[in-house]
């Protein structure tokens, strides 16, 4: 072959995979926002048969170790799925103009929104809290909150109720962000 691996008995691999430092970063939305497919193209459900996505996002916080690394949220098609989706739109500062595009009471995974959730969140900014989970093995996104959020007014995980969890809910736009859904 080709290549040779480094594999050996007594010898690993290090693929250079790194997890952002626990605690809150400015994040970007990344482009290809989709439905999560297995390697045949064939659609990943979770083990409730609910049907999973993916949202890109990488830190982006110049001079930061953390700077570029992935922060991608899966999400599944239920409740909790439509409220992250929901989150991300607050946190970007476009529930507003989202709420005006899509009146009433109707799904986030509908097509016609989905497709355009597609084309506005990439480019868009927010803050998320990551955190490494308790085997180590992976990074979660633990919250998610505005540009204008300041983790620091959060006293022991407790915001002031007139203080940072409304700042974190207001729908102030982000950088570069567009009016027109």
């Amino acid at each position: 072959m080709k290549v040779q691996s480094n594999v050996t008995n007594d010898k690993s691999a290090d693929w250079g995979y790194k997890k952002p430092e626990d605690g809150w970063h400015v994040v970007e939305m990344g482009e290809g926002i989709d439905a999560m497919k297995d390697g045949e193209g064939k659609l990943v459900k979770d083990k409730k048969d609910n049907q999973l996505w993916k949202f890109p996002a990488k830190i982006n916080e110049e001079g930061s170790e953390s700077h570029g690394l992935d922060v991608s949220i899966v999400l599944a098609e239920t409740g909790f799925g439509e409220k992250k989706i929901a989150d991300i739109i607050s946190a970007i500062g476009q529930a507003d103009n989202f709420e005006k595009a899509f009146p009433g009471d109707r799904s986030f995974f509908e097509s016609a929104i989905m497709d355009k959730i597609k084309i506005k969140l990439p480019g868009q900014f927010c803050k998320m809290r990551t955190e490494l989970s308790k085997d180590g093995k992976y990074s979660n996104v633990m919250e998610i909150a505005s540009l204008k959020f300041k983790p620091e007014d959060v006293v022991k995980g407790k915001a002031d109720k007139k203080g940072a969890k409304k700042e974190a809910a207001a729908s102030e736009p982000a950088k570069e962000s567009g009016g027109d859904w």
